[in-house]
């Protein structure tokens, strides 16, 4: 099922890139760098679909810290402050000061290594300083031994963005600055959320998972379990799921799923490829039937034989988000997504790859639906 991809995962900035995302910090008010309220929270994970973005209900485990509003707490990092607070704050406190030794003394040894990259993004680092104004750093995110902060900056042009500055957990309990990008799978699904319409980057009231979402789940996985000898706080990710010979309280959607899937191989192995796209999205069944034109017939057999041969046997419900997994013929597991629209289920991103990908397709969750009893040793007892 091979197609045109396009990538939609959201990274953190690059050096260089975070360089033009600090500049003329506040004067204004200092305070006790403490946290007001660090406190659990559920985050419902992005997925990236071809036309639109959804949030879904699975729902990751982080702990959340927020700050003072008013006054930059940052440049007052003593007494009370945690570990990534203090680091934090002398990382503004080089970048404001040009300190290329304080900066270099300060970010992750694994990150400095190549001296001349560091020395090049450091300089476009410290010649953009200037360009922007600190609002407020109101929250923070710590997980899987990370510690991300979300700073609110202001351009000359009035414009507001978010620029996440992440710090990893040190072996001695210090916290470093990570100056280029961390592509660890849940960052990415953190820095996600928070850019998403309904996250703080865009909402007065952000969206969070309910404790019924969590009640309700029946699966839980550490997708990116903390390294290093010093204790972290290790995200989860909460799930709801069923197999298709036992599906229980799903039992509705797994008839339902049945059914279309049945509904499309028939329509594939018939040559119908028409009726066979009208049950995707526009954008994934459009790319297919370009494909299908100019495909050979050896090509297109072999597309036939793999989506009408798969036999699916799991299903996680993150309405609007269905996600499917299929056993093939020749005894691989595969992933289908499926969204709701309009009361139709319509698979989604049959060439379209996605940080759900990482989740769902890579990692600690697919290798337990390889067990011989699927998804057993991540069941919630």
């Amino acid at each position: 099922m091979s197609g045109r991809t396009h990538k939609s995962v959201s990274y953190a900035l690059s050096f260089a890139q975070l360089a033009l995302a600090v500049g003329f910090f506040l004067a204004c008010g200092c305070g006790m760098a403490n946290a007001q309220d660090a406190h659990v929270v559920h985050i419902p994970i992005t997925f990236h679909g071809e036309a639109r973005d959804i949030a879904t209900k699975a729902c990751l485990e982080v702990k959340e810290q927020r700050y003072p509003a008013q006054g930059a707490w940052w440049e007052d990092t003593a007494g009370a402050a945690t570990a990534s607070d203090r680091a934090f704050g002398e990382v503004i406190s080089a970048i404001q000061h040009k300190n290329h030794a304080a900066l270099l003394r300060l970010s992750d040894a694994k990150e400095t290594k190549d001296m001349k990259r560091f020395d090049e993004q450091a300089g476009a680092f410290f010649q953009q300083f200037g360009a922007l104004e600190i609002i407020a750093v109101p929250q923070a995110y710590d997980f899987d031994g990370l510690s991300v902060f979300f700073v609110k900056l202001r351009t000359a042009s009035n414009k507001l963005f978010f620029a996440p500055f992440v710090f990893s957990l040190q072996d001695d309990g210090s916290y470093k600055f990570l100056p280029s990008r961390t592509r660890k799978v849940t960052y990415e699904l953190v820095n996600d959320w928070f850019e998403a319409p309904w996250g703080p980057s865009a909402s007065e009231k952000p969206v969070y998972c309910s404790g019924e979402d969590i009640k309700r789940a029946t699966h839980s996985v550490e997708l990116a379990p903390p390294e290093g000898s010093m204790k972290a706080f290790p995200s989860r990710l909460y799930l709801t799921g069923a197999s298709f010979t036992a599906p229980g309280d799903l039992s509705g959607l797994v008839t339902r799923l049945k059914t279309e899937i049945g509904q499309m191989s028939s329509l594939l192995a018939a040559g119908k490829i028409n009726e066979f796209i009208a049950d995707m999205t526009p954008e994934g069944g459009n790319r297919l039937k370009q494909w299908f034109a100019g495909a050979d017939q050896a090509d297109r057999d072999r597309y036939k034989s793999a989506f009408t041969r798969q036999k699916p046997f799991f299903v996680f419900d993150e309405s609007p988000l269905m996600v499917v997994y299929t056993l093939t013929a020749d005894g691989t597991v595969q992933v289908m997504y499926f969204t709701s629209a309009d009361n139709e289920l319509l698979w989604t991103n049959s060439s379209h790859v996605t940080v759900a990908d990482q989740v769902f397709k890579k990692g600690p969750l697919y290798k337990a639906g390889l067990l011989k009893k699927p998804f057993s040793s991540i069941a919630i007892k």
